[in-house]
């Protein structure tokens, strides 16, 4: 009999459209409150959808009706159905519909764990590792909560951190031998974007926003993306390969007085860059090609070899390539940038990395011939925690507000080079 009540139940709010829904708002309900309760609004219900919730609920219904789960539970104790528990019915008719949203976290959250847990006995490489249980522990956060339940993807990024060693790899390369696709890695994929993230987590910075600066990361790990067009400039450099064979033709192009713009690929070929004409000689780097051009045009004039390096601008792969191996001899650096707030942030980078380098041209002294006005917006930019050798310099940037370029130094940075020794 009671079955056979069940069934008559069930066919009965079957028949009813207004009662499913009655139902589903309930069930609803019970997804955020975790038990059967609260109140449950509906809107819109057709002349017949009103008949019949008034004949269920015993009272009248208009166009919107709002009903408590008390009420509901009331009416059905007063109809045949009595004999019938009103939850486990509910239970009963909504199947699939009865996880609150409580446990539905709560079983996503082993479902996640299951995963993490998986990889971490999968990938045993320090940097894996790390980033793992970064993510394990919520100290790095995926963009999207779907991620974390993609285990492939997951496993792509882990096996990439797996394979970075000291040698030098293209990114296609790299990306092909973790995953099985050259492009998997890129930046506007999933998987590059990630492994984007656990770089920058890896080295303690904020994940890079600019194309240049995502290449660098990559470079700090031995991965290598764009090595044709990213290149440094540089005159009066002799460079060796790992087995000590020298690279002739960085040699041949100072006996011509012609400086070298030498991409990516060119620069990880050399495991030693020292001036030519003697390792304790200062070398001199400036931030803008227009100003190694003019000091290029003085030193070919009186035929003089002095080492000079450009980075042309904001620092890229092969700058940082440039200055690891430059800076690696042990010699004196000497780095001349604009005096606004983007010099000084490119400066900051250098002399945070290499202890061996000193400013040149960029002191208060120097600052005093600065005209140009340099709007809040731009003096914001200037870092909060500025390395001591810029210390001085920016108090006074920020006090006078003026901005000073290269080019307003040039004369001074001439007399320099030319009788320097």
């Amino acid at each position: 009999m009671s079955d056979e009540l069940q069934e008559e139940a069930v066919k009965y709010f079957k028949a009813h459209p207004v009662l499913m829904r009655l139902v589903r708002e309930f069930s609803s309900k019970y997804r955020s409150l975790g038990h059967f309760g609260g109140i449950v609004n509906l809107s819109q219900l057709s002349e017949k959808e009103q008949c019949d919730l008034g004949a269920l609920l015993r009272r009248d219904i208009k166009c919107q009706a709002r009903v408590s789960f008390r009420e509901f539970s009331n009416a059905w104790a007063k109809t045949r159905f009595e004999g019938i528990d009103l939850e486990k019915f509910i239970l009963s008719l909504l199947p699939n519909d009865f996880v609150s949203k409580q446990e539905e976290r709560q079983q996503q959250q082993n479902k996640r764990q299951l995963i993490l847990d998986q990889l971490l006995r999968d990938h045993s490489s320090e940097l894996a590792v790390k980033w793992l249980q970064a993510l394990n522990n919520g100290q790095i956060r995926l963009s999207k909560r779907e991620l974390y339940y993609d285990m492939e993807l997951l496993n792509d990024v882990a096996t990439g951190l797996d394979r970075i060693t000291d040698v030098y790899e293209r990114l296609p390369v790299f990306a092909n031998k973790a995953t099985g696709n050259p492009h998997a890695f890129d930046f506007d994929q999933p998987a590059g974007r990630i492994l984007l993230q656990a770089l920058a987590f890896l080295q303690g910075s904020s994940v890079p926003v600019v194309a240049d600066e995502r290449t660098s990361l990559l470079y700090q790990y031995h991965i290598i993306r764009d090595d044709i067009l990213n290149f440094a400039t540089v005159y009066g450099f002799v460079a060796y390969r790992e087995n000590g064979e020298e690279i002739t033709y960085w040699r041949e192009s100072t006996k011509s007085f012609s400086p070298l713009n030498i991409p990516l690929r060119e620069i990880i070929q050399a495991s030693k860059i020292e001036p030519v004409i003697g390792a304790d000689t200062p070398i001199y780097i400036v931030e803008n090609s227009g100003v190694f051009s003019a000091l290029m045009d003085t030193l070919t004039a009186c035929r003089r070899v002095v080492p000079l390096v450009a980075l042309h601008g904001q620092l890229k792969a092969a700058s940082w390539a440039i200055l690891d191996r430059i800076s690696k001899m042990g010699g004196r650096l000497l780095y001349a940038g604009d005096l606004d707030p983007e010099g000084i942030s490119i400066a900051q980078h250098i002399l945070s990395r290499y202890d061996n380098v000193d400013l040149w041209h960029m002191s208060v002294e120097d600052y005093k011939e600065a005209v140009t006005d340099l709007p809040e917006s731009r003096l914001k930019k200037l870092p909060s925690t500025v390395h001591p050798k810029l210390a001085d310099l920016v108090q006074e940037m920020n006090r006078r507000k003026k901005a000073l370029y290269q080019e307003s130094l040039l004369d001074k940075m001439v007399h320099d080079v030319v009788y320097s020794r």
